[in-house]
């Protein structure tokens, strides 16, 4: 029997998901029907990671509309929103509370006179993950707004799966104009409800986050006949060229042809005798660990939030000594952490009181103001690594050179 209780659990809900995939899109609003303390958390959360504040509005159910149903509410609320904000796109979503008791969301958006464009998205957390929210709300923007243009840009690329904007976003789009590629449109992150409509006049289609875009670049491809490629989010020089490369294949147009920069000898500078864990999705998880292996540094613990066969593709990247955790409980975690003499995490929000327990020190890749991707992450990341191997190894502080 496995355990009843679980502390600090690595993932979290569908509802979370849908919002986060939603709350980038510029000119929308999300209007949750629930109680408050759903959307209170989430968008704490987001805030946390560095997220922009969003548009986030709830229904705020309470014990009477649970009882007696509440969906002449969110009609209200729909209209309430589209004439107080006027956004482009009002994304109307379901939680728990509101699926348990059978809320007819569809119906209340069909009744809702709007001048917005109006989505429903089932996100009830008790079906599903985050990652089903992340997934069933890009295949459900492609499936409401995306039609055949008609027309095609042999030189332009839609970024799927790809939910963080900010400098990693900007970082994307400036590496892949060294090819002479344009980016169309990206779902979901700092896109356009116009920009989300006219996907489908992209030659390409590259799914960065496997988990959350595959199934929308499938839908694209049926309804527009895109071809896609599923490709690693590119963190570190050589991870960028190889990405750079993959699109450009796809395309049939040169690679590219700029220079690399050599990293010959970094590890010994800024990595050497450090013990280096990875916590994160799998998506960065694997990003991340090719990266230190390019410095010449196999990390010494992997732990991500799910698997999708990430522990397979893990295990072709390090040798057996590196302990790869899939979805651990919080005290697992800090054991693992503890028993392999980790002395540095690159993890997140969350990795950061733990590491400050132990006098580990840490580096967040995770939160949004930081860049991660492209050259210009890399050199960033290498300027952060710099900084922690300039101090001594955790348990190594006050020992005499030698």
């Amino acid at each position: 029997m496995g355990n009843r209780a679980i502390k600090i659990p690595r993932g979290t809900c569908r509802l979370f998901g849908a919002i986060k995939a939603l709350s980038t899109i510029k000119r929308s609003a999300i209007l949750v029907h629930g109680p408050k303390g759903c959307v209170y958390h989430i968008n704490y959360i987001l805030g946390m990671r560095g997220d922009r504040p969003s548009e986030i509005y709830t229904t705020c159910l309470n014990e009477h509309d649970v009882i007696f149903g509440a969906e002449e509410k969110l009609r209200e609320a729909i209209e309430e929103l589209d004439a107080m904000l006027r956004p482009e796109l009002l994304a109307v979503l379901s939680c728990c509370a509101s699926d348990i008791i059978g809320e007819d969301i569809a119906g209340a958006v069909k009744a809702a006179t709007t001048a917005a464009r109006v989505v429903g998205i089932d996100s009830g957390g008790f079906e599903g993950d985050f990652r089903t929210g992340y997934s069933e709300t890009l295949r459900r923007l492609v499936e409401e707004f995306v039609h055949d243009t008609g027309s095609i840009d042999g030189r332009a690329v839609n970024l799927i799966g790809l939910l963080r904007g900010g400098p990693d976003l900007r970082e994307l789009r400036r590496v892949l104009g060294l090819i002479g590629v344009r980016v169309n449109a990206v779902l979901t992150a700092d896109a356009t409800l116009r920009q989300i409509e006219q996907m489908g006049s992209a030659a390409l289609n590259v799914v960065v986050c496997e988990p959350a875009g595959k199934e929308a670049a499938e839908l694209l491809r049926k309804t527009c006949g895109t071809p896609f490629i599923v490709e690693e989010i590119p963190i570190g020089y050589a991870a960028t060229v190889r990405f750079l490369n993959r699109v450009a294949g796809s395309l049939g147009i040169p690679p590219y042809a700029g220079e690399i920069p050599d990293t010959t000898g970094v590890y010994r500078e800024i990595l050497g005798g450090r013990r280096v864990a990875i916590v994160s999705g799998p998506t960065r998880a694997i990003s991340m660990t090719r990266f230190l292996k390019e410095l010449g540094c196999e990390p010494a613990l992997i732990v991500v939030d799910f698997d999708s066969d990430t522990r397979a593709r893990l295990a072709g990247l390090v040798g057996p000594e590196c302990g790869i955790l899939i979805e651990p409980e919080q005290e697992r975690i800090v054991e693992a952490l503890m028993d392999r003499r980790i002395d540095l995490v690159i993890g997140g929000m969350l990795e950061r009181p733990i590491a400050a327990s132990l006098g580990i020190e840490h580096l967040d890749m995770m939160h949004g103001s930081q860049k991660t991707v492209g050259f210009s992450g890399a050199e960033h990341l290498i300027r952060s690594l710099e900084t922690c191997g300039r101090r001594p190894p955790h348990g190594q502080e006050g020992q005499a050179p030698g």
